[in-house]
């Protein structure tokens, strides 16, 4: 029976133990095995090969290039893939065992060790997926290695929970006090929006408060209240940023300040405009576009505080704090400070959905838990992803 003729009345396909040669390990043995498997591929052996590799390292790092199936002629197909942080190129062939030793061209010792190995798998219920890598020469020639097997067989017993590893580990990232300022300064901002917009609505006053004349009071009320308790939530994020419990939310988390940072701020945005889900680089806390975003939108709130207590100062100006801001009434103008003031709650509003959907989205198509980290505290990170603000956890 084909290793690629499964019949589709097994259950699942088993993967034996990896046997690498020429000094390789089982895991590079696996991941080389997996990423000879053709693009949208159906085949439950692939399929076993991908799922068993995507445990080692995040395939998404490699980009295949290009692909030759396998023919009954040669026995043997021929994926050609690209790693996308290195640019490195490599070929790697999947079929019998014979095969690809033929193809590889070991020393005497070697074939005959893997082909009397391949035929005792057989005893076993087992066949041998050979697999071997190439490496492209500068004029275009080809230069084989024989890496290993993987013994494969079908099986009818359903795989137990204990024997499937976990993709992914679990990371904390936000403390208690981050999310509960989080959430705080959501709640606010819709306060603050509801009550701004209805204050400056003339048409829902006088139309629909029938003459209540302590409405607008009200109104103004709630919404400096709601500007003092965000004041007091900026001022308690502003010292978490030096007293906070661990590094994802440290300053230096909210601004791209590392050189490396800096550079993988374009490739994040390209693959944000470009829907780009499999390109590295990986962060376990903000990537630097979203350190961008953030900082200028904690920048933004500050001028609407800085703003707003301007105009509050109009109601106190004897105040020995408010007397200074009153200068910038003065200085500027209140209805150019109303007007900014306004603008600044529709750049807010703005925000909202863009942020709500690019964390769905994170959420949903990288499966790392990017939204529910900001409920949980913590977000499931892919086994053998290489995260640059964290280390990759490869068992």
């Amino acid at each position: 029976m084909s290793l690629y003729q499964i019949p589709a009345s097994e259950i699942r396909v088993e993967l034996g133990v990896p046997v690498p040669f020429a000094g390789r390990k089982r895991r590079d043995l696996l991941i080389a095995a997996a990423l000879g498997a053709p693009l949208g591929t159906k085949d439950p052996v692939d399929l076993a090969l991908l799922s068993a590799a995507a445990k080692k390292e995040d395939l998404r790092h490699y980009q295949q290039t290009g692909f030759t199936p396998l023919e009954p002629r040669l026995a043997r197909s021929v994926a050609r893939v690209r790693r996308l942080d290195s640019g490195e190129e490599a070929l790697f062939a999947r079929g019998e065992v014979d095969t690809i030793l033929y193809l590889c061209h070991p020393d005497e010792a070697t074939r005959y060790r893997a082909e009397l190995q391949a035929e005792m798998q057989m005893t076993h219920g087992f066949r041998a997926l050979g697999v071997g890598k190439g490496s492209i020469a500068p004029d275009g020639g080809e230069r084989w290695e024989f890496l290993g097997y993987i013994p494969v067989r079908a099986t009818r017993q359903k795989s137990r929970r204990s024997e499937e590893p976990g993709d992914f580990y679990y990371v904390p990232v936000w403390d208690w006090q981050l999310r509960a300022l989080h959430w705080l300064a959501v709640l606010l901002i819709v306060v603050l929006s509801v009550t701004g917009l209805l204050m400056g609505s003339s048409r829902f006053i006088y139309g629909i408060t029938d003459g209540y004349s302590n409405y607008l009071s009200w109104l103004r009320l709630v919404h400096f209240v709601a500007g003092w308790l965000l004041l007091c939530a900026a001022i308690l994020r502003i010292a978490g940023l030096f007293l906070a419990s661990n590094r994802f939310q440290r300053w230096y988390a909210l601004f791209p300040v590392r050189v490396r940072d800096l550079k993988n701020l374009i490739q994040v945005a390209q693959n944000y405009l470009f829907c780009r889900f499999d390109r590295p680089p990986h962060y376990i806390g903000h990537n630097p576009l979203q350190q961008v975003a953030y900082t200028a939108i904690f920048a933004v709130g500050l001028l609407a505080l800085v703003t707003g207590f301007t105009l509050y100062a109009l109601y106190d100006p004897q105040n020995w704090f408010f007397h200074y801001l009153v200068r910038f009434d003065e200085l500027v103008g209140v209805q150019y400070l109303r007007l900014a003031h306004q603008l600044i709650m529709w750049i807010f509003l703005a925000f909202i959905p863009i942020h709500v959907y690019l964390s769905v989205r994170a959420d949903t198509v990288e499966r790392e838990g990017a939204l529910s980290s900001i409920v949980s505290g913590g977000r499931w990170c892919r086994r053998g992803t290489r995260f640059e603000d964290g280390e990759a956890v490869d068992n």
